[in-house]
């Protein structure tokens, strides 16, 4: 018999990390400020209003009143959220190690701008009772819980008596992360929790055993996608079987996505969607299916714009592709992601 059930599924999007060099930002400077538009007109497409979309801001965007910064103290122009917000970015991540490279002033700064912009955050925050608050966001009948750690501090230093400002964790007490989990399902709190993590190491193009064993320790507590950055470079996703009977995707890191960052595999990056689905609505089991990552590429020589393109346009348009480190063959360049993000997702689609 047909059943008429409404469907709580949707569609949840991601990318890599989003730090802006001041090669990059420069070249969007106008008479008033900065316009990233026509640097992303390419890829605009991928994002979607009917997803819920997460994207990681690695750099804090308090603005030119604190003056604006790059490498190795980042501080980036408050115009790069209102084109998250256009683009029609649902929350962003903001735990990591550079969330304090301009101290408590500029972490304030930074979210205050977001709180003007209407753009969610979660990882960092303002006070105790900013912390506490779950962000959570409802579509199609199901709630999501966002949860948000990194493993690294950085350059800037968390005061001790303000512990609130950054979520921290450590592989050996992950107690206090996975009795929230369990807390958010045992209650129903949420439906959905995806959790982001800023860990593994710099440039590697295979997550580190540590990755995965916190990855696995948080899907046995109750965690459903897990969403990595900080590697800046793409590294192969996986499905996690917990000791629970249920399914966890891990995306170890989804790469650079917008970034001055130079090096072959650090210009490429992934905008992932994956479908999650509660086909019962009185069980906590998921249907986690259909991840689809479409590669993206920030181009650096091209009169050095820093534009970004969909990665196949790269391939089927030049036969080499140009870095700062020589030219590589493009197509092999493709092929070796393809094989190497297939590691342990042999169907995963990849475009």
């Amino acid at each position: 018999m047909f059943n008429n059930k409404t469907v709580r599924k949707f569609t949840l999007a991601a990318t890599g990390d989003i730090l802006l060099h001041s090669r990059l930002y420069n070249t969007a400077k106008k008479k008033f400020g900065f316009d990233f538009n026509s640097k992303i007109k390419r890829i605009r497409h991928l994002f979607n209003s009917d997803y819920v979309t997460i994207v990681n801001q690695e750099s804090i965007i308090g603005g030119k009143e604190i003056g604006l910064s790059s490498f190795p103290r980042f501080n980036s122009p408050v115009e790069i959220g209102y084109l998250l917000k256009d683009l029609g970015v649902d929350i962003v991540n903001i735990a990591n190690n550079h969330t304090l490279d301009r101290g408590e002033e500029g972490l304030l700064k930074s979210i205050e701008n977001l709180e003007k912009i209407g753009l969610q955050y979660v990882g960092a925050y303002k006070s105790p009772e900013d912390q506490e608050r779950l962000r959570i966001i409802e579509k199609n009948g199901l709630k999501i819980c966002f949860l948000s750690y990194t493993r690294m501090v950085g350059k800037g230093k968390v005061p001790e008596d303000k512990p609130y400002l950054l979520n921290r964790y450590h592989p050996m007490r992950l107690k206090p992360i996975k009795d929230l989990i369990k807390y958010i399902r045992n209650n129903r709190i949420a439906d959905v929790i995806v959790v982001s993590l800023h860990f593994g190491r710099e440039y590697h193009l295979q997550p580190t055993a540590e990755q995965k064993e916190v990855s696995r320790d948080l899907s046995d507590a109750g965690a459903d996608v897990i969403i990595g950055h900080h590697p800046h470079v793409l590294q192969p996703p996986e499905y996690i079987l917990n000791s629970r009977g249920k399914k966890s995707f891990a995306a170890y890191s989804l790469g650079n996505f917008f970034t001055g960052q130079l090096g072959l595999y650090r210009q490429i990056g992934a905008f992932l969607t994956i479908d999650i689905e509660q086909p019962d609505s009185n069980s906590t089991m998921l249907n986690i299916d259909n991840p689809k990552m479409t590669l993206t590429f920030v181009d650096s020589t091209e009169e050095k714009n820093y534009n970004m393109y969909l990665f196949k346009d790269i391939v089927n348009e030049r036969k080499t592709i140009k870095t700062d480190m020589g030219e590589f063959n493009s197509q092999e360049v493709y092929d070796e992601i393809l094989h190497r993000m297939r590691q342990w997702i042999p169907d995963l689609d990849i475009s």
